[in-house]
């Protein structure tokens, strides 16, 4: 119990930190200086061009943030289930909370943090482009910073997320190629509403940063997992795995090597983001459960990526042809 305790307060901790820096380097480098890299904070900078364009001074970045995470938040709990919703509300709470502070609260003259920052970046003659590009570099590298920690406690900020997750759900589309998708179609739009060439490039380059820090720190760890059981709550297990993974389970027959014993032992495939949940869900039914867990590069098959692909097809269909052939020659 006092080790699932502190697997929860870890993942809580890595999740806070993670939205901290993820609304860190957007409220402060990404939204003042209008750098378009995906997401929701890249609808907010959109939506707030055109209210500066009407000559209003309100600031509305935050609160389109807000808009568009409750927005989500309703459509997973409809489509993706209560336990889906419950597992992001945290940071997708927690998230724009943070946001907010960095956008509104006043630190000096009236400044928010992020323009108080951009204005001392940009003072005493310095070249505009230059502070850009800095500008760029730190917001990219803090919300990939930001992502990876959330990701590694097994969370995530919400937002676009939950749909990449619904269309993998309906379809063979997967959640990485929605979100390249969804963002590079936002990184678009932005170059042509703001149409500033300088501030579209600036926005891929932050992008890029934020993906080569997500796999730095995140994806490069991010492999698969197989867990070997040995335990008398066999059905417990596969009950959780099936409802609460989205998983199978594999039995075998074992036996002690030592007691002659009868035991059962269950083999889970999962991927590194379901370990922590797995391992609390397994301390709780059966403490004295003996695993063993192995680190896999590649799975394949049914809930992982299909051993088969388009092209194997294709290969296999020429492979069986050739030899049809040369059986009719025979």
């Amino acid at each position: 119990m006092q080790t699932t305790k502190r697997q929860l307060i870890k993942n809580y901790l890595l999740v806070t930190i993670g939205c901290l820096c993820l609304a860190f380097g957007s409220a402060v480098f990404l939204v003042p200086n209008n750098l378009v890299t995906g997401g929701i904070t890249s609808i907010a900078i959109i939506i707030q061009h055109f209210i500066d364009k009407s000559g209003s001074t309100f600031q509305a970045a935050d609160i389109v943030t807000w808009g568009f995470q409750i927005l989500f938040l309703g459509v997973s709990f409809i489509f993706l289930g209560r336990q889906y919703t419950v597992r992001t509300l945290y940071a997708s709470v927690l998230y724009p909370i943070f946001f907010t502070l960095f956008y509104r609260i006043s630190v000096y003259n009236g400044q928010s943090l992020g323009v108080f920052i951009q204005n001392a970046m940009m003072g005493d003659g310095k070249e505009p482009l230059a502070t850009l590009l800095l500008a760029a570099f730190f917001g990219g590298a803090l919300t990939g910073l930001g992502v990876a920690t959330s990701f590694a406690g097994g969370g995530t900020s919400g937002g676009f997320d939950v749909l990449a997750v619904l269309i993998a759900k309906v379809s063979r589309i997967k959640e990485a190629t929605t979100t390249f998708i969804i963002d590079a179609t936002l990184v678009i739009v932005g170059m042509i509403v703001l149409w500033d060439i300088n501030l579209g490039l600036l926005g891929i380059v932050s992008a890029f940063m934020c993906a080569i820090i997500i796999q730095m720190l995140y994806i490069n760890g991010n492999g698969f997992i197989i867990a070997d059981i040995v335990s008398d709550k066999r059905d417990e297990i596969q009950e959780f795995v099936s409802a609460h993974l989205d998983r199978t389970t594999t039995v075998f027959a074992a036996e002690g090597g030592y007691s002659k014993a009868k035991r059962t032992l269950i083999r889970v495939c999962l991927s590194k983001r379901q370990l922590s949940e797995f391992k609390i869900a397994l301390s709780k039914i059966d403490p004295s459960a003996f695993v063993t867990f192995i680190t896999a590069t590649m799975i394949h098959g049914e809930g992982f990526d299909p051993l088969v692909t388009p092209d194997a097809k294709e290969l296999i269909a020429q492979a069986n042809e050739t030899r049809h052939h040369k059986k009719e020659k025979k």
